[in-house]
């Protein structure tokens, strides 16, 4: 350790909310020490699921309290992409002054002024933790000492859908205007003159003609973004086409959003379990080379997390129909293997997702536990899972992340197809400009995919690879799939 460092990370270890750091959180620790004494003003921390980041980004944020400047207020903001985990980690971490805030309307059942009083006792907490979406929009929030970003390889994809916008038959019709007819890539003029002649004067009458607050603000956000778009000067970094009758409208490159965002902070901390391709990454958010970073191995045993590949079948598009009978019954021999427990099958798509739980349903009937696109019913399905008593399977294709299924909640899971991004028109022109932002794409969404059922050292569970794409993914991407994950990869002849 070096000793001109050792002061910050004494006083970060001396606000750490647990009695033991382990060496993998004193090490970041570290990171962060220096970050504050040598002025960088970024930190990438990449630990694994399990190894103990919100505790990381408690001492950080405590610290950062105790920091004056002339032009930040001392405290910090720690942000992630979803309310329940900002919920998590008040319940545990109340007790030393960590306060949370989310939007209004998730306030809206409770008593009147909950979220006025939330509100308050947010802005006067130095340590604060909310939501990406409700930072990004309250500009009105103090700059502090250090943003810390939760779940960092999802912040690209978070400033895309603050600044993008999508245009659906349902928002024409509750504006009182057609929908517009199939917009292609090259449609940039007729789809800037539809949208400034027609669809922003009918979104800014919605706007004064709503009561309800919540909804005249929906109206107000995507006037606000149809007329940023609109603005521009120059759209070469923006792409909109029609996709499935509905308009969208994205930029090719967040950094200056992400530069804005970054400006709120004299310090950012960036943690997540899966940033593996750091220039990739850097480059992607327009974070210089001289950023700090620390990256730890996984803590978990590999015998107690197994991948065992067993090509299948080809679930690329041209050949994914002739695959999947015989992935059905494959997984249908696993599902009965593990007839006494609990588990989860990742589709990738509701295609797949409503063949490959048809099919199962038939011999297991209750058993299999799956939903639609709606959210909510996305959420009545974990929690079906999850309060069974019985072996139940959650079917899916789209616990990528968000759902922690600990335990004996999946003991194994049966990963369908590698998840490589749709390739629409966006994907598909990002692709020419960066190949490399594609395989990392990838390479987050399978290894977080992967991740859900085993959540510390002491947790277990089987996982099964059944598409025939996976060992050539591995071996293309091996400099950025991390050696511990990597490590537990087997190859199966059966899969049962």
């Amino acid at each position: 350790m070096d000793r001109n460092n050792s002061q910050q990370l004494h006083e970060l270890l001396s606000l750490f909310p647990y009695s033991l750091a382990r060496p993998a959180q004193v090490a970041a620790l570290e990171v962060i020490g220096r970050m504050f004494k040598e002025g960088n003003r970024f930190a990438i921390i990449e630990v694994p699921t399990g190894a103990g980041k919100s505790a990381l980004a408690l001492s950080t944020a405590r610290y950062a309290a105790t920091l004056e400047g002339q032009d930040f207020e001392p405290g910090a903001y720690i942000l992630t992409p979803y309310n329940n985990l900002a919920v998590q980690m008040t319940n545990h971490f109340r007790n030393v002054g960590l306060a949370s805030l989310k939007g209004r309307k998730h306030y809206r059942a409770k008593p009147v002024g909950t979220y006025e009083d939330a509100r308050a006792e947010f802005f006067d907490s130095r340590v604060g933790v909310t939501n990406y979406a409700y930072f990004l929009k309250a500009r009105q929030l103090p700059e502090r000492q250090v943003l810390i970003l939760d779940e960092g390889h999802n912040l690209e994809r978070i400033l895309l859908g603050m600044a993008g916008f999508r245009i659906r038959p349902q928002t024409c019709w509750a504006a009182g205007v057609d929908a517009p007819q199939r917009f292609g890539t090259h449609d940039e003029a007729r789809i800037v003159d539809w949208l400034g002649s027609v669809l922003l004067p009918a979104l800014r009458t919605q706007a004064t003609l709503r009561r309800h607050s919540t909804i005249q603000r929906r109206w107000e956000d995507l006037a606000e973004r149809v007329a940023e778009y609109l603005d521009l000067d120059d759209r070469g970094q923006w792409i909109a086409w029609t996709d499935e009758d509905t308009l969208k409208v994205r930029p090719l490159a967040v950094t200056v959003l992400a530069r804005q965002m970054f400006a709120r902070a004299k310090h950012v901390v960036i943690q997540s379990a899966t940033i593996f391709d750091l220039p990739t990454f850097r480059r992607t958010l327009g974070i210089p080379d001289s950023a700090l970073t620390f990256s730890a191995p996984s803590e978990f045993p590999v015998r107690n997390r197994p991948i065992f590949y067993r090509p299948i079948g080809n679930m690329a598009r041209k050949t994914m129909d002739n695959a999947i009978p015989e992935l059905c019954m494959e997984m249908e021999r696993i599902v009965a293997h593990f007839g006494n427990c609990k588990g989860i099958i990742h589709t990738h798509s509701y295609s797949i997702n409503e063949r490959v739980s048809s099919h199962l349903a038939v011999r297991f009937g209750n058993r299999i536990v799956t939903h639609g696109k709606d959210p909510r019913s996305r959420e009545n399905a974990i929690r079906r899972h999850c309060v069974s008593n019985g072996a139940s399977v959650l079917v899916s294709p789209s616990m990528v992340e968000g759902v922690d299924l600990k335990g004996d909640l999946a003991r194994f899971q049966i990963v369908c197809k590698v998840p490589y991004p749709r390739l629409d028109p966006y994907t598909r022109k990002r692709c020419t400009m960066d190949r490399s932002w594609y395989e990392l794409q990838t390479a987050w969404a399978l290894v977080q995919m992967i991740g859900r059922a085993v959540r510390s050292d002491t947790d277990s569970a089987v996982t099964f690879v059944l598409d025939s794409h996976f060992e050539s993914f591995v071996s293309r991407n091996e400099k950025i799939l991390p050696t511990w994950w990597r490590d537990a990869i087997q190859v199966l002849a059966r899969a049962s």
